[in-house]
């Protein structure tokens, strides 16, 4: 809580636990401090949360401490609700009967789709690499959530979703059913039941890692990176990374440290998954600035223990997304960019091409694309400093979610023929990001590779579904985060306006 950047992290996870954006202006801790309680404070059990959270990053003997100033001599403090007395650890006999159950389904049930159901529900991560069993007594250790429902009952509630065989499904939900009404909490088991239901999985959300990317602004020519980690696949809920301040050269190993996190927390190899979109690579998405959009990001080389470092793009999907257009208030644009994405879901890939003899008309070409919003997709001459970048920035405001070029330069025609043959190749457009993976990982493994397209193609995928808070330069506030249909709608509390 010393620093800025560590006062914004600890806001951000307790933002998840309580479902409630928060604000910091960050300029002064005490007011940072306020504003975090006072968000804490306007929810149900808040206190019990914020404890917890305290509790994670300072450990237990601060979060007593903390426990005890919010209700000194037992009594709750002013703005204060009492909590609710805790439902208790379970049983002994509660926890052998789960046991044996998890045991034996333990061939046919998903552990990496168990731990993911179980961080989306719960709002914090789980520990990688834990069989059911170990998972289910972990979170038996943990408080109960704010409805009285200990994380351990939710385990048994989500394995019997994700097991094949009736018989089992309705063991194990026959198990969480029995707790809740021995607690007398069955009422607050049918909401989470109710809410679940709801809340189905979205197969084109990925585990990825967004990197957004930025001058520094103070003439020093660093840029600032902001990383991103989207942990738990089908779900969008992305969790702020430290920022650092680094040089440009210094880029790929930002981009390393971050992608440690987002592997550590993947499926291991010996773990049953669900779906294909549970196992396929982790997307790195690096939104860039206008200037910065022809950098070689798939390029960037990370290692793996002593080995040599290996280009990004040939273990990952790498994509490029546009930092002014994430960053806009205009909802014009903001409108075009969500029709134009939902026409190319929909109705599949419509190209508007640029060359570099199309310089004398750029207007025309923007009107053109203007007038067609089924185009939804460009190919182009590489964005430099000239008319190519002009059109990829027009293309940006009129909402293209798709963008292809060749970063040498021109685009030549043979080559654009490639990137037609590949976008008539994809049965839905979804599946292009893993397309254009494979083209890049044949190119670094042929001999004939730095010749080959694959080396060289730049890929612009920009879904406006898929957003992040972006700061503005000069401004280390965090903006209200963007309309995310799969979060629901998130009250806010700035603490600029908080009381002092």
């Amino acid at each position: 809580m010393e620093d800025q950047p560590g006062r914004v992290f600890f806001a951000g996870v307790l933002s998840d636990q309580l479902n409630l954006h928060v604000d910091l202006r960050g300029t002064r801790q005490r007011e940072d401090v306020i504003a975090l309680v006072r968000a804490a404070l306007s929810v149900p059990e808040g206190e019990r949360v914020l404890a917890d959270v305290v509790r994670l990053f300072e450990g237990a003997a601060v979060a007593s401490d903390f426990e005890r100033l919010l209700t000194p001599g037992g009594h709750p403090v002013e703005g204060v609700s009492p909590s609710s007395p805790l439902s208790g650890p379970l049983t002994r006999h509660d926890t052998e009967a789960a046991l044996a159950l998890l045991d034996a389904v333990k061939g046919q049930l998903p552990g990496a789709a168990l731990r993911d159901a179980l961080a989306m529900e719960l709002r914090f991560e789980m520990p990688p690499r834990l069989s059911p069993e170990q998972l289910f007594l972990h979170l038996a250790e943990l408080n109960v959530q704010p409805d009285g429902l200990p994380p351990a009952v939710l385990c048994m509630e989500h394995a019997a979703g994700l097991v094949p065989a009736p018989a089992w499904q309705h063991a194990l939900s026959s198990w969480a059913r029995g707790w809740a009404e021995r607690a007398g909490l069955l009422d607050a088991l049918r909401r989470r039941r109710s809410q679940r239901a709801g809340a189905a999985p979205d197969p084109t959300i990925p585990r990825c890692l967004v990197v957004t990317v930025e001058p520094a602004g103070d003439g020093s020519g660093d840029i600032v990176v902001r990383p991103w980690l989207n942990t738990v696949p089908g779900y969008w809920r992305p969790q702020p990374a430290l920022p650092e301040t680094i040089t440009l050269d210094g880029l790929g190993g930002a981009v390393e440290r971050a992608l440690r996190q987002v592997v550590r927390l993947g499926p291991g190899p010996d773990e049953r998954t669900v779906d294909d979109y549970q196992v396929m690579p982790p997307y790195v998405e690096f939104v860039m600035p206008y200037e910065l959009l022809n950098h070689n990001v798939a390029g960037l080389t990370v290692r793996s223990g002593d080995g040599k470092p290996l280009p990004l793009g040939l273990k990952y999907a790498v994509h490029l997304r546009s930092l002014e257009r994430m960053r806009t208030d205009d909802v014009l644009v903001r409108a075009q960019w969500l029709e134009r994405w939902t026409r190319l879901q929909r109705r599949g890939i419509t190209v508007h091409g640029w060359r570099s003899s199309d310089s004398d008309g750029l207007d025309e070409w923007q009107a053109a694309l203007a007038a067609e919003p089924d185009r939804t997709a460009t190919v182009i001459d590489a964005p430099d400093d000239g008319p190519a970048m002009e059109a990829l920035k027009a293309a940006i405001a009129e909402g293209v979610p798709l963008a292809v070029w060749d970063r040498r330069g021109t685009f030549l025609e043979e080559r654009r023929e490639v990137v037609t043959a590949v976008f008539a190749a994809v049965q839905k457009p979804t599946q292009l990001p893993l397309v254009i993976h494979r083209l890049r990982r044949r190119a670094e493994v042929d001999a004939a590779g730095p010749l080959l397209l694959g080396r060289h193609i730049a890929f612009f995928w920009d879904d406006p579904n898929r957003l992040v808070d972006i700061q503005t330069a000069g401004d280390d506030d965090l903006a209200h985060q963007h309309g995310i249909t799969c979060q629901g709608s998130r009250h806010t509390d700035d603490s600029e306006e908080a009381p002092v």
